[in-house]
């Protein structure tokens, strides 16, 4: 791994607990070539790697909502037991804060941004657009096509 990782053959890649891991660019485009939807969860800076004809990646942000919408949302899932990692107020403010810069910082890279501010409503947004993708084209910059 360690020679693949030198190759450059990964998109990302880290350690944890000692171990390697990462996101072979093989294993993206191995996906996209059978057609199927490659869903990738990655680090702003990839984009940069993705955003090409190669992969016509379509991008979405998933952004913090504001400080106390976030608040109560964490409240909610703590008073249902959904969860019991409780956050400090400086955690959930470095959320909306790193979110903030994210989109400031890679606002071109995203075709689309849905703000996190009720769990439902988002994943339907994300749905939807989703399902746009397979049934409307899309635009895609002239350099992807020639």
């Amino acid at each position: 791994m360690e020679a693949d990782i030198k190759a450059g053959k990964y998109l990302e890649h880290g350690e944890y607990e000692g171990n390697l891991y990462g996101t072979k660019i093989d294993s993206i485009l191995e996906v996209v070539q059978t057609g199927r939807t490659c869903i990738l969860d990655v680090n702003p800076q990839a984009l940069k790697v993705l955003r090409t004809s190669e992969f016509m990646p379509y991008v979405v942000f998933i952004a913090a909502p504001e400080l106390e919408t976030l608040r109560a949302m964490h409240k909610a899932v703590v008073d249902a037991g959904i969860t019991t990692k409780l956050l400090t107020d400086s955690d959930l403010k470095k959320t909306v804060d790193e979110s903030a810069r994210i989109q400031r910082a890679y606002n071109h890279y995203f075709d689309l941004i849905i703000v996190n501010d009720n769990l439902d409503k988002a994943f339907e947004k994300l749905q939807t657009a989703i399902e746009k993708l397979r049934m409307e084209p899309q635009w895609v910059p002239i350099s992807w096509v020639y």
